[in-house]
């Protein structure tokens, strides 16, 4: 006799008050912005870890951008996941690998081992992005794009936290591993809180149950609409990554920053982050055939700006701000939400999966192939390719979406 896994069914749910579900949801946010932490400070760690392990430019770029393998190869099995373990568990789950591998990144021997450590890194991330992703998404289906905005909100908290301090503990200590055990502390310690304080009210609340939902939209994940929408998130994830993960280096090798300049510069964009909310509104109101264009453009216009232009402070931040915008507020906010809704609400778990697999399976091999490109025609060319061309290829592919099969959102007084 054969047996099939059973999906994961929480006890009853109390119904949680709308200004205890935003608190909650607030602690899950929390959590996500100490990922932007590490991920934005790594690279401003950059020159010491290379110092140590003696690490070519090529290497350094892997180590910089390699957690975003791990977080794409769990992005699709986080959404399966949780139909065994349920969206809250799954997010505990993933905010201790993270925060753990996190530290022990600090005890590496060398290339291998330190490589395992930020693969297991981004498994970690994967699965509790997935999941904050699918419950902004269900517990307010009114407001999803401004909900997925939130999150992003929480990486540009971190995105400016992280470098600021992760350079005062550098400073301060004298050595690179002081901020990466703090940031490991932090997730440990959150990752108990929300197992503590947060209701599966929230986290596994299931949109039928809901007088405001969502219907429509593909049952497949291989349809037109959601494959599309995949190859633009994997376009985005090169060039994002791209900047994320090099962008410091080409500050401080090429330009001459300090840690702490490169690191305000780069904080600049993770400010601009927080207008995420706006990028999910303009997802909530326009077609994705105007918005996801018009964003592209704009990340690929400051690419030209900072790779061509002068290596001012004045004229890198400014343009650092507006990188940020287009791309975290708005291509990243937009790719999320767009691809959620293009999906029916059956599959949403497994949507966001398929974004964070896209985001980050490109984004992993980002910082390899911007630092080869460099090695082969220089920064500029490397900034021109990678970040301008493949942004402006997103934009053509935009224009194939058929919004009008993306799900829609009803009351119940429609019925």
């Amino acid at each position: 006799m054969t047996t099939t896994p059973v999906p994961f069914s929480p006890p009853t749910r109390r119904i949680v008050a709308p200004k205890l579900a935003v608190a909650m949801f607030g602690l899950l946010l929390l959590a996500y912005a100490v990922n932007a932490m590490d991920r934005m400070v790594f690279p401003i760690l950059l020159v010491e870890v290379r110092a140590e392990y003696g690490f070519s430019l090529q290497a350094a770029g892997l180590q910089s951008t390699v957690f975003a393998i791990g977080m794409g190869l769990a992005g699709l099995p986080a959404g399966y996941l949780q139909r065994t373990l349920g969206r809250k568990r799954t997010i505990v789950a993933g905010t201790l690998l993270f925060s753990l591998a996190t530290a022990l990144t600090t005890v590496s021997i060398g290339f291998a081992d330190m490589l395992a450590w930020r693969v297991l890194s981004g498994v970690g991330e994967a699965l509790q992005l997935a999941m904050i992703i699918a419950v902004a998404s269900s517990a307010f289906p009114a407001r999803r794009g401004v909900a997925i905005g939130s999150v992003n909100m929480a990486f540009a908290a971190g995105s400016i936290i992280g470098p600021s301090l992760g350079s005062g503990f550098l400073e301060s200590y004298g050595t690179w591993r002081a901020p990466m055990l703090a940031f490991g502390a932090i997730g440990v310690a959150l990752a108990l809180a929300i197992l503590a304080l947060v209701s599966p009210g929230l986290t596994e609340i299931d949109p039928a149950e809901t007088a405001t939902r969502h219907v429509g939209g593909a049952t497949r994940l291989l349809s037109r609409n959601p494959m599309v929408l995949a190859a633009i998130t994997a376009l985005f994830g090169l060039a994002d990554f791209a900047y994320i993960g090099m962008y410091a280096s080409y500050l401080r090798g090429q330009l001459g920053y300090t840690p702490g300049g490169a690191g305000f510069v780069i904080g600049l964009s993770g400010l601009a982050a927080f207008a995420s909310p706006l990028g999910g509104y303009l997802a909530d109101r326009f077609s994705p055939r105007i918005v996801l264009p018009a964003l592209n453009v704009g990340v690929a216009a400051c690419a030209c700006a900072l790779f061509l232009g002068p290596g001012t402070t004045a004229w890198q931040g400014t343009f650092s701000f507006l990188f940020g915008l287009f791309a975290s507020s708005g291509l990243y906010v937009g790719a999320a939400s767009y691809l959620v809704k293009s999906a029916s609400g059956e599959i949403v778990s497994r949507a966001a999966g398929l974004f964070v697999t896209c985001v980050y399976v490109a984004a992993g091999v980002a910082g390899l192939l911007f630092s080869t490109l460099t090695s082969l025609g220089g920064w500029v060319t490397a900034g021109l390719i990678q970040i301008a061309a493949f942004s402006l290829l997103g934009a053509a592919l935009a224009l194939a979406l058929r919004p009008h099969l993306f799900s829609k959102t009803v009351t119940s007084e429609d019925h």
